[in-house]
């Protein structure tokens, strides 16, 4: 794409330099505006094309933002998550600890108990009998010994079932801590994809708009150059128009019309805004467009002889095109006196250069050809090589 528009920048200069540097005919003019204009409209097609691609990237980043955001707020909550269980667990262990000091306090006791039993050696029912002092002494001393021994024996075994209640517990919730953690792990890998896919996105979007202001310079100096064309063929019109013109001189008065089945004006002459073209044509329209079907009359505004024609674009639908100067097919007759009248957009020529016209003689028919969105007539008076309002002439 890079050659390509380092291309048509070179081909635009060197077009613009061959009309500064020497003079030309007006067939090689109206050649190099529909070389010009057909860059022109690559690169304006291209810039189209462009602002769909940035409309599609900027839609695809939008929906990046909004999938990056679900991964962090899924982070967050997984991070509180996180935070809860260790506090779980920092709390389970709190408990295995009180319960392992519980069962190592007991474990103790009851060692000592034992140990002073095996010095005291073995307790025996005639012992705790000879010691007693009443049969009911015995029984309650025997029983005290016997219920020591059995609580000990309870006690501890409770405290074991606590532990390994309060162990399973912790794994349990260590298990399902691995399981948030590696959710959150999936997850910012899973962001920072995103983030790098957007990254990207936001690449391409300023490429393409790097490309796109590169082919708007190139379509300002395409326009810079029409315009100066513009001015040669002024100049080569203003001095056809000084001749006699076959013995036709213009000396004033009220033009025909010469587009006598218009239903409207479609656009005026002077300056107008891409609104009232559709996006195609020059921003100062040099003429007045008057809306007609296909194939109606075109009429000679005046007497005169034929100066040029074009007969060759074949465009005759809405479209834009650079063929005749993006005019399609045209028709200049010049009337004397600095006179010229132009017809643009034609379907047909019907007369031939160096051809004798009279006023409102039939010079070709309507068409949409060149760079024209409908079908009209593109009527323009050119007076002393300047393009003047062609409505003055209809009004005097």
């Amino acid at each position: 794409m890079a050659k390509k528009v380092i291309g048509v920048i070179l081909t635009l200069m060197i077009l613009s330099i061959s009309v500064l540097s020497c003079a030309a005919t007006e067939d090689e003019i109206r050649n190099q505006q529909k070389e010009i204009k057909d860059k022109i409209d690559q690169a304006e097609d291209r810039i189209d094309d462009i602002e769909g691609e940035v409309d599609g990237a900027m839609d695809e980043i939008n929906k990046l933002n909004a999938e990056i955001s679900e991964k962090q707020d899924a982070i967050s909550n997984l991070n509180y998550e996180l935070s809860k269980l260790n506090s779980e667990i920092s709390t389970l262990e709190g408990q295995l600890k009180e319960e392992e000091e519980k069962y190592n306090g007991q474990y103790e006791s009851l060692k000592a108990r034992m140990v002073a039993q095996y010095k005291m050696g073995k307790v025996s029912y005639l012992d705790v009998l000879l010691n007693s002092k009443s049969l009911s002494d015995f029984i309650s001393r025997y029983y005290v010994i016997e219920k020591v021994a059995e609580y000990d024996t309870k006690l501890l075994d409770q405290i074991e079932k606590q532990k390994i209640t309060i162990e399973n517990s912790k794994k349990t919730v260590e298990k399902k801590q691995n399981e948030v953690s590696e959710k959150q792990s999936k997850l910012k890998i899973e962001e920072i994809a995103l983030t790098n896919k957007r990254s990207n996105k936001n690449k391409m979007v300023s490429q393409l708009n790097d490309e796109q202001k590169k082919l708007q310079q190139e379509i300002d100096a395409g326009n810079e150059a029409l315009e100066k064309m513009e001015d040669e063929l002024r100049e080569i019109a203003r001095k056809a128009a000084m001749s006699t013109a076959g013995g036709h001189v213009y000396k004033g008065g009220k033009l025909e019309w010469p587009a006598p089945d218009y239903t409207k004006i479609s656009s005026p002459f002077g300056y107008r805004g891409s609104a009232a073209t559709g996006g195609v044509g020059t921003a100062y329209h040099r003429g007045v467009d008057l809306a007609s079907a296909k194939g109606s009359r075109v009429l000679a505004a005046e007497a005169g002889v034929v100066m040029k024609t074009y007969k060759s674009c074949p465009h005759n639908y809405a479209s834009k095109c650079g063929c005749g100067g993006t005019l399609g097919n045209y028709i200049m007759i010049s009337h004397g006196g600095g006179l010229v009248t132009l017809y643009g957009h034609c379907t047909s020529v019907d007369v031939n250069v160096g051809q004798s016209v009279s006023r409102g003689q039939q010079i070709g028919t309507v068409g949409s050809t060149g760079n024209s969105t409908g079908y009209h007539v593109h009527f323009a008076t050119i007076a002393n090589g300047s393009y003047v309002n062609p409505m003055g002439y209809f009004n005097k």
